[in-house]
This record gives structure tokens, C-alpha cells and sequence, in this order.
């Protein structure tokens, strides 16, 4: 009863300053389903950005906060207000358990599948955890491209500045892989549709986001 009081409230707060602070533009919200299981996947630039995504639209994302944000008294509190869940620092898996659980339940998963904000405003490659969270859950993915978010609150400066961010929401997109993969052979397949997604979202930008590349030649779970 207190989320579905508290967090339409805090919602309409954060969407109004966001308006204000950043003059905030979406585009794209007719291609948003009404309900979960859904995954939002969004490139990332600040510390904003799981705001810039939730505050515009009618459904509750949630999103994965490491235990050290989510223990802080009042940070902590806000976080799991507007959706946050909380995981440890360990292997990428149990992350994703959590995901998983949220999304067989009917959620709404927001995900950055960069693994951090882009230190240069860049599209980096993205890991496939969420690919394999679609293809397991069925869970349709809307590509979302963040523009302007990298010159409001860059990585290196302690509070963000008055600046123009617009969000572009995507038309919703299904793994193609069955899920019933597993393994070495499932690898492929969601690595493919993360990249399909990536380039999505470089698509929605026309040419204002650029692809980037992190120098790691693993592919992460993430």
C-alpha cells in the first residue's frame, strides 16, 4: 500500500524538477506495454539516468543498487522508494537471480548493461545479462537511448549543472533465442540480441550517441 501511495508521489516530484533542472524531453511513450515483465535497457551517462528513466512513465521500474547505496540511512530509504533492490558485490549471477525473481512476478526491470556510466558520453558494448534475462523470462526489452544526461552530471563532477536531456523510448523487442538454452550455447545467442539492442538505441539517437568501446576483451555476464 505504501509503494503504490509514496512512489506515484515521489515520482511526480522528481519528474517536475527534472523538468526544471535538466528541461527534460520524452519521446517514445506510446511504445511502452502497460504492464511487466518488462526490462528497460538504457545506455549510461550520470547518475540521473534510473530518474531520467522512471520518472516519465506510468509504471514502477525497479533497479539494482549495490548494498553500500541501499544501507546508507536516507539514500537508502529514497532508493528502495523509487524501485531499487538491493544486491552485493559478488558474481554477476546472483544480480541476476534477483532480476529474474522481480521479472517472474510481472516487474518492471530498468537495467544499464554498460556496467557503469560511460566516462566520455559514448555507447560502451553491453554485457548480455539482460539478453538472458529476456530470453528465460520472456520478458519483452524497450531500448532507450539518454541524450544530454553525460554534459548535465559527468563522471568526475560532484553535482549536476543545468543542461537539455531528452529520453527516446523504443518499440519493444523479443530474444530471439529459446529458453530453454543453456551454457556455451546460449552465449552466442544473447550476446547477438544485446548487440541487436545496443544498436537500437545508437539508432533512436540519430547520430547524437556514439559507440564506444571499454578495451576488455571478456564478455561479461552483467
Amino acid at each position: 500500500m505504501r509503494s503504490r501511495i509514496i512512489y506515484p508521489a515521489i515520482r511526480l516530484v522528481v519528474h517536475g524538477l527534472l523538468r526544471l533542472c535538466c528541461r527534460l524531453r520524452v519521446h517514445g511513450l506510446e511504445n511502452l506495454p502497460a504492464a511487466g515483465p518488462l526490462i528497460l535497457v538504457a545506455n549510461h551517462q550520470s547518475y540521473l539516468d534510473p530518474f531520467l528513466v522512471g520518472a516519465a512513465i506510468p509504471l514502477r521500474p525497479h533497479y539494482l543498487v549495490y548494498t553500500t547505496f541501499m544501507r546508507k540511512p536516507f539514500t537508502g530509504a529514497y532508493l528502495r522508494a523509487f524501485g531499487g533492490l538491493e544486491v552485493g558485490h559478488g558474481a554477476p549471477a546472483r544480480s541476476l537471480r534477483s532480476a529474474r525473481l522481480a521479472l517472474q512476478s510481472g516487474h518492471v526491470m530498468e537495467i544499464f548493461p554498460e556496467g557503469g556510466r560511460s566516462q566520455d558520453g559514448r555507447v560502451l558494448p553491453f554485457a548480455r545479462g539482460f539478453a538472458q534475462l529476456a530470453r528465460v523470462t520472456g520478458a519483452a526489452v524497450v531500448p532507450i537511448a539518454i541524450l544530454g544526461a553525460h554534459e548535465v552530471w559527468p563522471p568526475g563532477q560532484a553535482l549536476p549543472r543545468p543542461g537539455r536531456v531528452s529520453i527516446h523510448y523504443g518499440q519493444p523487442m523479443a530474444s530471439p533465442g529459446p529458453s530453454d538454452l543453456a551454457g556455451a550455447a546460449a552465449r552466442p545467442a544473447d550476446r547477438q540480441f544485446a548487440e541487436e539492442v545496443r544498436q537500437t538505441i545508437l539508432t533512436l539517437a540519430a547520430g547524437r550517441l556514439k559507440p564506444g568501446q571499454d578495451g576488455n576483451e571478456a564478455d561479461p555476464d552483467g
